[in-house]
């Protein structure tokens, strides 16, 4: 059996590589374009990393692998971060191991625990620090100074980094990898390669809706189109197979529907008294307790907060509604999910801020219900119908599809789901944060400039091989690895 390589490239649209196909250090995705096989494979709900690559690796369903977010709600109404482990429900490379094949993991997205079994080289991959399980690896790490992806999100927004920096240190951290890949390569003879790259998502973020994006994102793509280029060659050269894939796309942004705002202005929601006091007036008190508040939330000590155990997270929540109660003056306003009264909210919008968002009533899973079992059809049929009805500053309807949480997950008991998915149209991505008395919608800030799509790439090089791409989904990724392999 030939060796199969596997590119990941988070964020990948097929959109972006029919237009950037031409452009100068491209040329592969022109090649595979036309001479191999790309094509838009559907992701998860809601399309992104977190769940989305353990989708990849396992061939399950989130409501399966237990991976719904990078975060999952708890019952006293706190997100708590979600991690794929995959001990408990483990990859496809697992099985080719199991089966004498020889594999070099860098950087799985998502995969940041190294393998308890033989014939797996690794390095871990985002959004955690590093790791290697050989001292190889752990070589080639030094020796290329690779730490993991950088973590520089914060930087860019607060300004302490520019965007050509940012280009500069991802551009950087592809070339480790690459080359750590290549030395591995030449080192030891592997049957299964898997390089993946988050980059591409990080950055799309900030650029992909700005009118100089190409000049920013084309360096990072020639980076990325380098590596394939090599890989699609000795791929060819020895009857091997190449396939790349990305776990979700990307789009230019221009606008954001506030579904919390919406969510308050309609009686949903409603906020604690003392934070709706607050944005009555302009008081300079009110105003320094928002802006201490939202320098917390901002910065790294949210990392912190992130990693707390739930106990002690409970109670900061709780402290944080209570002291920081205050917000600014102006059109809009910051909120959090610790500012709604949840004894009187009957539905609100967490954890998903992107095109695909997630809506909870607050039904008896919670630890204040307003909702109960025979009134939550009636509630939810309600919300779809007003969501529905909602337009656009340019008048076309907002939401283009609403999935039933239960039905989408399955019933899983691994966390608690949401009652519903709604899609925001092409161009707009949806935001849980602020608030608006006079308004629904606001200008993208930069760091949404682009944002997540539902399909994102399935490719293969070269096409003597036989595929079946039609409906591709990113749960079919897994078991067309194993066919190529014959692994049951």
């Amino acid at each position: 059996m030939k060796k199969l390589y596997m590119i990941g490239i988070d964020a990948v649209p097929l959109w972006i590589l029919e237009q950037l196909r031409k452009e100068k250090g491209l040329g592969i995705f022109d090649k595979m374009l036309k001479d191999g096989t790309i094509v838009d494979m559907e992701s998860t709900l809601p399309p992104m990393t977190g769940p989305a690559w353990p989708t990849i690796y396992t061939g399950l369903k989130p409501g399966e692998h237990g991976v719904p977010d990078f975060f999952t709600m708890s019952r006293d109404y706190t997100p708590d971060l979600a991690f794929y482990d995959s001990y408990s429900v483990p990859p496809f490379w697992k099985k080719l191991a199991e089966d004498g094949k020889k594999c070099l993991l860098i950087t799985p997205a998502t995969d940041i625990t190294l393998p308890d079994y033989a014939n797996v080289d690794m390095i871990t991959g985002f959004p955690l620090p590093a790791k290697s399980n050989t001292k190889e690896l752990r070589s080639l790490m030094k020796k290329y100074k690779f730490k993991g992806e950088p973590d520089i999100e914060a930087d860019i927004k607060s300004g302490k980094m520019s965007i050509d920096e940012a280009v500069r240190e991802f551009i950087r951290s592809i070339r480790a990898r690459v080359s750590i890949a290549k030395e591995m390569m030449a080192q030891k003879d592997y049957d299964f390669i898997y390089v993946c790259f988050t980059e591409t998502d990080r950055i799309q973020h900030f650029i992909m809706g700005e009118k100089n994006m190409k000049e920013h994102i084309l360096p990072i793509y020639a980076e990325l189109a380098s590596f394939v280029d090599d890989i699609a060659k000795s791929a060819e050269k020895e009857g091997s197979l190449m396939i790349v894939v990305s776990d979700h796309g990307m789009q230019p942004i221009k606008g954001k529907f506030l579904i919390n705002s919406w969510m308050v202005n309609n009686g949903y929601a409603r906020f604690k008294e003392s934070f709706a006091n607050s944005m009555k007036g302009s008081g300079k008190e009110g105003s320094i307790s928002y802006s201490v508040r939202e320098k917390l939330l901002k910065t790294k000590l949210r990392k912190v907060y992130d990693k707390m155990p739930h106990q002690v997270k409970r109670a900061t929540f709780k402290m944080m509604g209570s002291a920081f109660s205050g917000s600014a003056s102006g059109e809009y306003v910051r909120m959090h999910l610790f500012d709604l009264d949840m004894g009187v909210t009957k539905a609100f919008a967490a954890i998903a801020n992107e095109p695909v968002s997630t809506i909870w009533i607050n039904d008896e899973r919670f630890s204040s219900p307003t909702v109960s079992k025979k009134d939550k059809d009636k509630l939810k049929s309600e919300l779809i119908s007003g969501l529905k009805k909602v337009k656009t500053p340019e008048g076309e309807q907002l939401i283009v599809d609403v999935i039933d949480g239960d039905s989408y997950y399955g019933k899983t008991k691994k966390f608690m789901a949401p009652d519903l998915f709604i899609e925001a149209r092409k161009g707009y991505t949806i935001d849980l944060f602020y608030y608006s008395t006079s308004t629904n919608f606001m200008r993208p800030e930069g760091a949404k400039s682009g944002d997540h799509l539902r399909s994102g790439i399935f490719g293969y090089y070269p096409k003597t091989f036989k595929i079946d791409t039609k409906g591709m989904n990113v749960a079919d990724v897994m078991p067309t690895v194993l066919r190529y392999f014959n692994s049951g």
